[in-house]
């Protein structure tokens, strides 16, 4: 199954592309770049849930945080929460084909209602870090078994840079590029908008040194560790040079590991678009007051 990139111009996560001077971008999906898969029975596994949007056709990531509650990004969130299905499983494309209706009743349950963090502004791209890029999904039905909340990291002060982050997703695990020629290139501008190709603009604006950019591999959870590089007043940047998040893995979960233990305080946004450089993660921490308030309202 395909699942479509949407992209929001700039040098945020979600995580992508071919080296450096190209401009960084957002994709709307991110993935786990050099990380392994996840089986049944890992702890991280537990409260992580895949976000399929059935109008674009695309995925996200989210942690389950409280009963029917799932923590994503805002820019995972629809236009109609009926768009969404929240999926208990390692596997999104196995479990979404499956032709069992028990599977899918258990496994595969409808969104009831959302809602955006309190800054969240898409159509403002001027603002490049503290984006306020998180959101809460409600759905309807009872978690399977052997899934349970993520325990919220207690100790700030254990976010720190240099400290090992654990990052999780359903995000492709394989990005490629190839250069074209954008004068012979149809509707570029279009697909720089959806993140299908990235340029270089010269100081007339003329684009150049194109690359198409072509994923695969999304849809199964994998999970890896990174390094934190830099921390912002509502956000923490990941060194992504070796492994990281991109396209799918938007909205999955950052955690401290502590005492053998999985910590949950980090949002995936978005990142380099080769997803090989800078990862960025909204701090859920500093939105807590605002979770708790929003959980009470959500229908």
């Amino acid at each position: 199954m395909q699942y479509s990139l949407m992209i929001f111009s700039l040098l945020l996560l979600s995580s992508c592309a071919p080296q450096s001077s190209l401009t960084q971008i957002n994709l709307k999906n991110s993935f786990v770049i050099n990380g392994t898969e996840v089986k049944e029975a890992d702890q991280v596994a537990s409260s992580i849930v895949g976000i399929y949007n059935i109008k674009d056709n695309s995925i996200c990531t989210g942690s389950l945080i409280a009963a029917n509650i799932v923590l994503t990004a805002a820019h995972c969130a629809p236009e109609k929460a009926s768009q969404l299905k929240i999926i208990f499983t390692n596997d999104i494309d196995n479990t979404m084909n499956s032709r069992e209706p028990d599977i899918l009743q258990e496994f595969v349950l409808a969104a009831t209602d959302f809602k955006v963090g309190p800054t969240w502004n898409p159509k403002n791209d001027t603002i490049e870090t503290n984006t306020g890029d998180i959101a809460l999904i409600k759905f309807k039905g009872n978690i399977p078994k052997g899934y349970k909340p993520a325990a919220f990291l207690a100790e700030e002060s254990l976010i720190r840079t240099g400290g090992l982050v654990t990052v999780a997703g359903f995000g492709v695990n394989n990005v490629s590029t190839q250069k074209i020629d954008p004068k012979k290139y149809q509707n570029l501008d279009e697909a720089i908008k959806y993140g299908e190709v990235i340029c270089d603009d010269d100081t007339n604006g003329v684009k150049n040194n194109c690359f198409k950019i072509e994923t695969s591999g999304d849809g199964i959870l994998r999970v890896t560790e990174t390094p934190i590089s830099s921390i912002d007043k509502t956000e923490i940047r990941l060194d992504e040079r070796k492994s990281g998040t991109c396209s799918g893995d938007s909205g999955g979960p950052a955690y401290i590991r502590k005492n053998g233990e999985l910590y949950l305080f980090g949002v995936t946004s978005r990142g380099s678009a080769l997803c090989n450089e800078v990862g960025v993660y909204t701090n859920a921490l500093h939105y807590r007051p605002w979770i708790a308030e929003a959980i009470k309202i959500l229908k």
